[in-house]
């Protein structure tokens, strides 16, 4: 989901933009993506499994590669690697979370 939201937000955004504008639009734009493959997902692993981290990857996701884009055209190699980091650390950090928070954690 990262990888793909941050393909997104680099192919939508260009440096004739804003910073702010490309962060909005490749937040929305993730978010989009996200929504479109949600339900593939939840009904075999439940919705907060799901739904929190792939969202939560292609908001943050969009949005650092929006305002990248904004910049300058990020490389390929730079969108796949990047966008697919911020995808494992999220589901990490979402996981850790929830087990903290359910007394999991030692």
């Amino acid at each position: 989901m990262g990888m793909s939201a941050a393909w997104l937000a680099a192919a939508l955004v260009d440096p004739s933009w804003s910073m702010p504008s490309g962060m909005f639009a490749g937040m929305l734009a993730g978010m989009g993506l996200g929504l479109l493959l949600v339900p593939v997902f939840v009904g075999l692993f439940g919705a907060m499994e799901v739904m929190l981290p792939v969202m939560l990857t292609a908001m943050v996701s969009g949005m650092v590669f929006g305002m990248a884009g904004a910049m300058q055209a990020p490389a390929a190699p730079a969108l796949l690697l990047g966008g697919g980091a911020i995808g494992l650390l999220v589901l990490l950090l979402t996981y850790a979370v929830d087990a903290r928070l359910h007394g999991k954690a030692r």
